[in-house]
């Protein structure tokens, strides 16, 4: 697995992943991570927990990546890694998964998500573990990201009569979904949330499930 440290990458193997958390009793990784100022803020408070970013883009990851460097944290790591190709280094390791306001390929794997790719994810999580996915998109503000992903409409039914019973087929049980309001997006630590403020308003959601086999 691709390290990103700061401007640098070095591989990392599942010996010393393990090695870097030994020390914490919680794990929780953030899929799509984008620039790591989720990870980053979340590190900086809750020195008991270790904290994973992974993303596609390295250039992106670097971002933060950078300021963790400076603060010298140890109870986060970064590293290059995709919805399609999730790094085997950290299967069964993650208390927690984030999905936060993700675009593209992970956007659609939680709109139109599969049994196979759901099991992927699953991999990911010790027993018990849970997921907290929050998504929105409009097709007003998005049309041609919303065309080119083929995204169904948005709202209670896509996420009841769609996403749910895929993660339940997968051995996910939900716990709930809920409508998020502009304030509410103040909570979430990640840049695009911060700018999503400032826009118009759009539909967001949050779902959650746990770890059920």
């Amino acid at each position: 697995m691709r390290q990103v440290i700061g401007n640098k990458q070095k591989e990392i193997n599942m010996g010393e992943i393990k090695n870097l958390i030994s020390n914490y009793p919680t794990v929780e990784l953030d899929l799509g991570t984008g620039d790591g100022r989720f990870v980053y803020k979340k590190a900086l408070i809750n020195s008991d927990v270790f904290y994973i970013g992974t993303d596609s883009s390295e250039k992106q990851i670097q971002i933060y990546s950078r300021k963790a460097v400076r603060k010298k944290l140890t109870n986060i790591l970064f590293a290059v890694g995709s919805i399609e190709n999730l790094p085997k280094e950290l299967e069964s390791i993650g208390d927690k998964i984030y999905i936060n306001l993700p675009w593209g390929t992970l956007l659609e794997f939680v709109v139109k998500p599969t049994k196979e790719g759901v099991i992927k994810l699953s991999k990911l999580l010790k027993d018990k573990g849970k997921i907290e996915i929050t998504f929105g998109y409009a097709p007003e503000f998005e049309p041609s990201e919303t065309e080119r992903l083929r995204l169904p409409l948005i709202g209670d039914g896509l996420i009841e009569e769609s996403i749910i019973p895929i993660f339940e087929s997968c051995g996910f049980k939900s716990e709930g979904y809920s409508k998020l309001s502009k304030e509410e997006l103040k909570d979430i630590e990640t840049t695009w949330a911060k700018k999503l403020k400032f826009r118009k308003d759009r539909d967001i959601y949050k779902m959650c499930f746990s770890k059920s086999l």
